[in-house]
């Protein structure tokens, strides 16, 4: 005879009681056969595994165990809870600046509205690579390439770009070149004139995300460079990262 399997009610799910359907006209009884889990033997140790008018019931928390999954008994709500309930989202900081540029992976909204484009992107600098090795994969892409001067040493940063929204349905035009470095004590760098391995280069649209890296060549005593997103040609607006990792 097919089975239907179940799980127990609120009072034998948390607290291994039977009184739930002990106090019902269902038949209930132990199980006489084995219950396995992704290939493994299950074990009831809150409460027993029932045979209940052929239908399984299993304590709900020890499956909860078995499968790696949690559940809780919420007192103020009164009301079983299964699994990790999602984390709220975090709203985007608005407190990042020119003085205080956002760290690593943190993600900042910009809004760029011009007679030459128009459109809303989301940036973050995904992590940032720095002297020797920076210089090493360099190097590596183009042989050709200038070692950075005395004094200077070159940032390989890995950025993401996603266009929130593109006027007049045109593609986002993404490139190291929309990005300017400046030093710590807020001195414009250079352009870095050098091949870079996985450039930034794409054009998106709405809802589309690229990734690639940047360069800048800093002053080898520089401990907190940054790089701005978006600025105008004067030089406001726009969006700030540290480039320290």
């Amino acid at each position: 005879m097919k089975k239907c399997i179940s799980s127990f009610l609120l009072g034998a799910v948390l607290f291994g009681s039977m009184g739930v359907l002990a106090a019902t006209a269902y038949n209930a009884q132990k199980a006489a056969f084995k219950v396995f889990v992704n290939g493994e033997e299950f074990q009831a140790t809150t409460g027993e595994i029932l045979d209940v008018n052929d239908r399984t019931y299993l304590p709900l928390r020890d499956m909860g165990n078995a499968l790696g999954i949690t559940v809780n008994w919420n007192e103020d709500l009164q009301q079983v809870e299964v699994g990790t309930p999602p984390q709220a989202p975090q709203s985007p900081s608005t407190n990042y600046s020119r003085n205080n540029p956002a760290p690593l992976n943190v993600a900042q909204t910009v809004t760029v509205d011009n007679y030459i484009e128009k459109y809303t992107a989301s940036v973050r600098v995904i992590s940032v690579i720095r002297g020797a090795e920076a210089w090493k994969q360099i190097k590596e892409t183009n042989m050709f390439n200038d070692e950075a001067p005395d004094g200077y040493e070159y940032i390989l940063a890995k950025v993401a770009v996603s266009a929130i929204s593109v006027s007049d349905d045109k593609a986002l035009d993404v490139n190291r070149y929309n990005f300017d470095t400046f030093s710590g004590n807020n001195e414009s760098y250079a352009n870095a004139s050098v091949v870079v391995p996985d450039v930034l280069s794409s054009n998106i649209y709405t809802g589309g995300n690229c990734e690639g890296n940047i360069v800048a060549l800093v002053k080898t005593d520089d401990a907190n460079p940054k790089v701005a997103y978006g600025l105008d040609y004067s030089g406001s607006g726009g969006i700030w990262f540290s480039l320290s990792e």
